[in-house]
């Protein structure tokens, strides 16, 4: 029942609904005018439609081995399929004024289908070009005479989460400590040493670190920048994510993000830093994330069966209302914190989807015994290894 809840999948159900009212209305025509073959295809098309727009649905946030590129090859069907149809719908408007509303709808299907397609390929590509464009081409000696000069403090930002038992989680927000990119050399034990933090989250892939290293020789990477947060007793968490694009798959993804809130009252580690690489889009969206799943840890069990709002259901980009919606209030708030942070779309859905889940009983019930169940094989090795 939790995917009645999810905005796509809402938008997904709204769609099926009046793909068929219209398909029925226009079997009416065709039957009446006895028209040609290739009308029928705005009766054959839309059932196929529906099936392609709930495959997306369900596979855009879980996108985990053989099925990374079925949400875009859905996306694609789903624009030709829509631009046949208007220019079929287009071709006989004479014969009846359901052919004007099956172009007028098909029209504007097209375009936000092919909205989404572009608006993914231009996020998922820039991350790469972003990397390649900041590679830092600099020599040891070179990179080392920058550190020397004045830097600025590593720019750090908190948002303050009050708990019920005045043990407040504090999240800050940065880009990466120690970053060697142009124009922009930093030394990792003066950030580090800045920062007092109890734990780090890393959301950067190893590629992006080996990128700061220079020509030929391999001296930074998530092992070396890892073994110095280590160094300052920090704890360090690692959950690769793409620049400026979504994790893999919301079910890991949100069993992430329990178990650092679950953890962080557990050991008392209330102070946390998240970054990426430049401390926006994917540290905002984690954040937006930690401070939801935060609210639902200290609610009752009564409280954490509260409904989403009919608002919350359905998919508003790009508005933020946050009067209307706990999704928008959150990612305000982060924004005031961090001013910048989390203005990708897909992000923004993202979160959305991520809370449709959290405020299903039934899936976080899941989430809690595979939680659970993690703990206790933990428990049993440590036993085993003593």
């Amino acid at each position: 029942m939790h995917l009645i809840r999810s905005p796509t999948l809402t938008f997904a159900l709204i769609f099926t609904i009046f793909s068929t009212v219209l398909m029925i209305a226009t079997l009416t025509v065709i039957i009446h005018e006895h028209s040609k073959n290739y009308l029928q295809l705005l009766v054959v098309c839309p059932p196929l439609n529906c099936v392609f727009l709930f495959l997306f649905s369900v596979t855009w946030i879980e996108r985990r081995f053989r099925l990374s590129y079925i949400p875009f090859l859905c996306l694609l069907i789903l624009t030709i399929s829509c631009l046949t149809l208007t220019i079929i719908s287009s071709l006989f408007f004479s014969l009846s004024i359901i052919l004007y509303l099956n172009f007028i709808y098909y029209c504007l299907l097209t375009i936000l289908f092919l909205s989404i397609i572009i608006t993914t390929i231009v996020v998922y590509s820039y991350g790469s070009l972003f990397i390649h464009r900041y590679r830092n081409m600099m020599t040891l000696e070179q990179q080392n005479s920058e550190i020397s000069k004045d830097v600025e403090h590593l720019s750090i930002d908190k948002l303050l989460l009050k708990s019920t038992n005045n043990n407040d989680l504090i999240l800050y927000m940065s880009k990466l400590p120690g970053r060697r990119i142009r124009h922009d050399i930093r030394n990792i034990e003066d950030d580090l040493n800045q920062i007092q933090v109890h734990t780090i989250i890393t959301l950067n892939e190893s590629k992006e670190l080996s990128f700061m290293n220079m020509t030929h020789k391999n001296i930074y990477n998530m092992d070396i920048y890892s073994m110095h947060i280590k160094r300052a007793n920090i704890q360090h968490i690692i959950y690769p994510i793409r620049d400026r694009f979504i994790p893999k798959s919301i079910s890991d993804y949100i069993q992430f993000i329990y178990s650092i809130i679950i953890n962080a009252n557990r050991f008392n580690h209330n102070h946390i830093l998240v970054h990426c690489m430049g401390g926006m889009g994917r540290t905002g969206m984690t954040v937006v994330c930690l401070e939801l799943v935060h609210e639902y840890i200290m609610k009752t069990t009564d409280e954490q069966e509260e409904k989403e709002t009919l608002i919350e259901r359905f998919c508003h980009y790009p508005f933020l209302l946050e009067n209307y919606c706990r999704v928008c209030q959150a990612i305000l708030n982060v924004r005031k914190a961090r001013r910048g942070t989390i203005h990708n779309p897909l992000q923004i859905m993202f979160v959305h989807e991520f809370y449709a889940r959290l405020t299903s009983s039934t899936y976080m019930r899941q989430i809690k015994k595979n939680f659970e169940l993690h703990e206790r094989l933990l428990a049993n090795d440590h036993h085993e290894l003593h």
